[in-house]
């Protein structure tokens, strides 16, 4: 078997089996991996998709099946991929099967993992009474009396929305609070009981119960549900992802061309989700395959394309500090505060501060702080929680990887300096390690293995003494500390995890 092909598409959806379609009518070599999977396969219909209104989606991608079969060039193989990752100028695909196959390009279409709220009855409505796409499904239950499950902003948008589709509608906050006058305007009522309930007859909702209080009847109901990555391979290829948002957790960052971040790698469907229906899946794959051909004639026959999109660091960072008020608690991290505690007060350099947790808490206990973020946001939001303590930090705005703070440090942290967008951190660690004073400590916390709580939990990190070993330091330091230690935390939402930091500690002798 010849496993060298020109394009993988990792996932058979309605995304996949477009861009197959697009690039077997073009002759390039194409093979479709499926584990059957497709979030959509419970729904009874797919709404609003041009000559297939109303079909079952797994008609649907039988009939692409088989329209593939007439194009020699394409292949479809019903295998889980476990890993890929860049193999020479290529990439390198393997199946849970062991099998393994190299591609010039990797489309990920792999959807996404829809997680509406977990109350009791709505998991098996979903597709049906309870759907997350007026689009999609709003004319099946046209002119009934419907829900919005969500709160805040969202549910404002939701409940508008739906006025399209019928005059009774009831936004089910769940507990929490929501007041807005567009939606009384609208003649929405907003009721903020505890659900505890979404009771069916016959596989249709009937009513809403609540933990108190009588019952509601209705026949459908609109659910805020938050979009996940369903695979670990665009995590493991390195890809950047969007900050969360209210639709999705972790989209994957495409251009106008579905190209991610990194060179090779396109993505199309949910998985860079910007409106998560079948139509916009079928198109978004089309537009990939369309540019994954070209992006082989540049190679083969020198076409003229857009230079590969290169991920804007700052605009990453920035967006990620301004999805909410506070992204990380404001406390210390708990190894940097072990091992400074015990130490003399001296000159210390924070690198990847963010909220300036770390750098506050030196300050307070007579440390002369240099802290340095790429993030204009993060900083002026530590700035202003430093308070009186910010005469003793002095906040510098640096991309790690072009300029760096000057001058030597007693101290020098660099706590969880991971990235989900490229990242040279061996140059980095290097320089931090130059940075430090004679007698001074370098002290770098990095994660053991990803929180549970985490869009990457299948990546693995390098442990301590790989870290270490990238350093490449000569014979004037100490190992004070090297290798992992366990704890627990609590995650950004509330989550409780048992957490592995791998906590490196070297003194500059």
């Amino acid at each position: 078997m010849n496993n060298e092909w020109d394009c993988i598409i990792v996932g058979g959806g309605a995304a996949g089996l477009s861009a197959a379609l697009v690039l077997g009518r073009a002759r390039r070599r194409t093979l479709v991996l499926d584990d059957g999977e497709q979030s959509n396969l419970v729904a009874h219909g797919i709404g609003g998709l041009l000559g297939h209104d109303g079909r079952p989606p797994a008609q649907l991608y039988e009939a692409g099946r088989a329209e593939l079969a007439q194009y020699p060039s394409v292949s479809f193989r019903a295998a889980r991929v476990i890993e890929a990752k860049p193999d020479g100028d290529g990439f390198l695909v393997e199946m849970a099967d062991g099998s393994r196959d190299h591609a010039r390009r990797v489309l990920l279409a792999t959807g996404m993992q829809y997680r509406p709220p977990q109350v009791a009855g709505l998991e098996s409505l979903w597709g049906g009474s309870a759907f997350h796409c007026p689009f999609c499904h709003g004319w099946e239950v046209r002119d009934q009396p419907l829900a919005v499950l969500a709160d805040g902003d969202r549910a404002v948008h939701m409940a508008l929305m739906l006025k399209s589709w019928t005059d009774d509608i009831v936004v089910l906050t769940n507990g929490a609070a929501l007041q807005d006058d567009l939606l009384a305007a609208a003649g929405i009522t907003v009721d903020h009981r505890v659900v505890s309930e979404f009771h069916a007859e016959g596989g249709e909702l009937t009513e809403v119960r609540f933990t108190e209080g009588a019952p509601l009847p209705r026949r459908g109901v609109l659910v805020a549900a938050v979009l996940h990555q369903r695979s670990h391979l665009a995590a493991h290829l390195g890809v950047t992802f969007a900050p969360a948002n209210p639709v999705a957790a972790d989209a994957i960052v495409v251009d106008q061309f579905q190209r991610t971040t990194v060179p090779g790698v396109f993505a199309a469907g949910d998985v860079s989700v910007q409106m998560p229906q079948v139509a916009a899946a079928v198109a978004s794959g089309s537009l990939a395959a369309a540019a994954v051909v070209q992006s082989l004639l540049a190679d083969d026959v020198g076409l003229p394309v857009p230079a590969w999109p290169a991920p804007d660091v700052q605009q990453h960072w920035n967006e990620h500090y301004g999805q909410r008020d506070r992204v990380w608690s404001g406390r210390v991290n708990l190894r940097l505060s072990e091992v400074a505690e015990p130490l003399t007060p001296g000159r210390a350099l924070d690198l990847g501060c963010g909220e300036g947790g770390d750098a506050i808490w030196l300050a307070s206990r007579g440390w002369s702080v240099v802290a340095t973020d790429v993030s204009q946001v993060a900083l002026q939001r530590a700035a202003a929680d430093a308070g009186e303590l910010l005469s003793h930090i002095d906040f510098q705005h640096h991309d790690l990887e072009v300029s760096f703070p000057e001058g030597d440090f007693d101290l020098v942290s660099a706590q969880f300096l991971h990235s989900k967008i490229p990242l040279d951190r061996a140059r980095v660690l290097k320089r931090a390690a130059a940075a430090v004073a004679p007698g001074g400590l370098l002290v770098i916390v990095d994660h053991g293995e990803a929180p549970p709580w985490s869009n990457h939990r299948h990546v693995e990190f390098p442990s301590a003494q790989e870290v270490v070993d990238s350093l490449d330091l000569d014979d004037g330091w100490e190992r004070v500390q090297v290798g992992p230690v366990a704890r627990e935390a609590t995650g950004p939402d509330g989550q409780p995890g048992h957490l592995i930091d791998n906590v490196m500690v070297l003194r500059r002798t």
